[in-house]
This record gives C-alpha cells, sequence and structure tokens, in this order.
C-alpha cells in the first residue's frame, strides 16, 4: 500500500505537470508518479466509500420508508382534532342555549311538563355529543402517540447512519466503543427520552449540525 506521503508527491507532481502545461513551459515537463501505486489507493478508496455506503444505505432507506407514515399520522391527527374540538365547541353552544331556554321556562308562566321534558332532552342530547366528541380526541392522542413512534424510529435509524459514518472518520477502538455505547443507549428502552435526544444532539454536534 502507497505510503501517504508517497501519494501527496505524487499529486504535487501532477499539479506541477499541469500548470507547466497551462504556462506552455512544456520544457519544464518532469512528472515523477509511482501510477501503480495512485491506481492501488485510489481503488481502496472508492471500495471504502461502497462499502461506506452500504453500510448506510439500510438506516436511510427505512427512514426514508417510515417518513411519509409520520407525515400521514400527524395530518390524521390534526384533522381529527380539529373535527373533534369543533364538535365540542359546536355542542356547548347549543347546551347554554337550551339551558337559558329551560331558566326562560321556569321563570315564566308554568310550562307544560312536556315544554321541559323537551328542554331536558336536547341538554342531555348535546352532553352525549360531547362526551362522543372527547372519544374522538382519544382516538387522536393514539395517533399522535404513534407518529411520537415512528419519529423516535426515524431518528434511531438516522442515529446508525451518522454513527456508521463517524466511525469511518475515526475507526479508533475508542471511538467504536463510544459509539457503540451510544447506540445502545439510545436504542435502550430503559434510557429516558431527554437523554436520548441529548445523545442525539451530542452526536450531531459532531457533525457541524
Amino acid at each position: 500500500m502507497a505510503e501517504p506521503q508517497n501519494i501527496d508527491k505524487n499529486i504535487a507532481s501532477l499539479v506541477k505537470a499541469t500548470e507547466s502545461i497551462l504556462n506552455g513551459e512544456y520544457e519544464r515537463l518532469d512528472i515523477d508518479i509511482d501510477a501503480e501505486s495512485m491506481l492501488s489507493v485510489l481503488a481502496q478508496k472508492i471500495n471504502a466509500l461502497v462499502v461506506n455506503m452500504k453500510s448506510a444505505e439500510t438506516p436511510l432507506t427505512n427512514a426514508g420508508e417510515q417518513a411519509p407514515n409520520a407525515v400521514s399520522h400527524a395530518r390524521n391527527v390534526i384533522e381529527l382534532m380539529s373535527q373533534s374540538t369543533g364538535q365540542v365547541l359546536d355542542n356547548a353552544d347549543q347546551l347554554s342555549l337550551e339551558i337559558e331556554g329551560l331558566e326562560t321556562q321556569l321563570h315564566s308562566s308554568p310550562p307544560s311538563s312536556t315544554e321541559h321534558e323537551q328542554r331536558l332532552s336536547q341538554i342531555k342530547h348535546h352532553l352525549f355529543d360531547i362526551v362522543a366528541s372527547q372519544s374522538y380526541q382519544d382516538v387522536a392522542r393514539q395517533r399522535m402517540e404513534q407518529l411520537v413512534e415512528d419519529l423516535d424510529q426515524i431518528r434511531d435509524w438516522l442515529v446508525e447512519v451518522l454513527v456508521i459514518l463517524n466511525i469511518q472518520q475515526n475507526s479508533s477502538i475508542e471511538n467504536v466503543e463510544q459509539k457503540a455505547q451510544l447506540l445502545r443507549e439510545v436504542n435502550g428502552s430503559n434510557t429516558p427520552e431527554a437523554l436520548k435526544q441529548d445523545l442525539v444532539d451530542d452526536l450531531l454536534s459532531e457533525f457541524g449540525f
């Protein structure tokens, strides 16, 4: 395998030769390049790049596939919460009107029992509608929980990609062990979410984010 200093020497020779050609100084062309070594190094670098991309491909693909599901869940949650909130407000308004009407009847000339029953029936109806609307809120809560799970999964896959790329940049034993521990903590079921986010932030900071 070619030494780094030899590679730098070859590159410097190529740059010098290029400058001579551009300046028309053909008599100064003096190329000293170990082409075999450079091709060998180039092949190794390309192979390492391919291996790195293959390593990152699976988690990136998984994250990409999951992202549309997360967006879909978010839209469903927004729609459900909007609908149920609107229904609660509408029924609350109607309930208020029915109560006011009942109060008016009670303070006026003696109303018939039928009118009272109708008012009470309407009040019960609106109360039941409010309860039903709250059940939609519960459905929205469940979908929000699913959305959070999807986003957590996407985050974990992206963390895996970042760890792979980080290890390729620094393959020292200390760094590999540190990143392996980070992955265990991020994926650990007993790790608090706040701590997981701190670990992710620390990893992103290593890439300048």
